[in-house]
């Protein structure tokens, strides 16, 4: 569980938390600095939001922790969805060209994603197979994959639609932030916590530390 936080905290603050931040750079100047901003309070207010509302109605239960969960993966698997779309139809295409080592890392990646539900599932006593099950939830990329391709194969403005593009972009980053801050602290800390060693701190920068070498070769 504690590698499973490092491995959240990376993908949902580190990752996201840069995407909003690169992103906004491009996007005040192609809007204005007050939307930029709006975009992304707004993502994460609304990540913080419906965690909170699911958190609320589930948290008492063991479900609630999986339940969240999986609203966070929903929204991860959508937002790597967008920027796989991206990489063949944005407004700068640059898909990467498939070698061994992307496959690998690829895959890791995805591993280490699905052990986000999975994991938590199997441990509130979720059977495995129904537990698996819910890794169908990474379906949701492939509509996302087309969003890019339906917006720029459109005839239009290609700088409106590379603006309102980041806006989309930046504003599921900044949800996945917000939705990841919940997970953390009363889904996952809760479950390693008191920590009366340096064990599962390690393990946490462990998992962090996975993620960022699987990305450095992946993206």
């Amino acid at each position: 569980m504690a590698t499973l936080a490092g491995v959240v905290l990376f993908l949902g603050i580190a990752h996201a938390g840069a995407d909003v931040l690169v992103g906004n750079a491009f996007l005040k100047y192609a809007a204005t600095p007050m939307l930029s901003a709006a975009t992304a309070a707004g993502g994460a207010m609304t990540g913080l939001g419906v965690a909170a509302l699911l958190w609320i109605r589930r948290g008492a239960r063991p479900s609630g922790l999986v339940a969240v969960s999986v609203a966070y993966f929903a929204l991860h698997t959508f937002a790597d969805g967008l920027v796989l779309g991206e990489g063949f139809a944005g407004p700068f295409p640059t898909a990467v060209p498939l070698t061994p080592a992307v496959v690998v890392g690829t895959l890791v990646h995805r591993f280490a994603e699905g052990a986000v539900i999975v994991v938590p599932a199997i441990l509130v006593g979720w059977k495995p197979q129904k537990a698996v099950g819910l890794l169908s939830i990474g379906l949701l990329a492939v509509p996302a994959a087309y969003l890019p391709i339906g917006l720029f194969a459109s005839p239009g403005s290609i700088p409106a639609f590379a603006a309102a593009w980041e806006a989309i972009k930046v504003f599921a980053a900044a949800a996945e932030v917000g939705f990841a801050v919940p997970l953390i602290v009363v889904g996952l800390l809760p479950r390693i916590l008191p920590i009366r060693s340096f064990r599962p701190a390690a393990w946490v920068f462990i998992g962090f530390l996975a993620m960022l070498l699987i990305h450095f070769t992946v993206e």
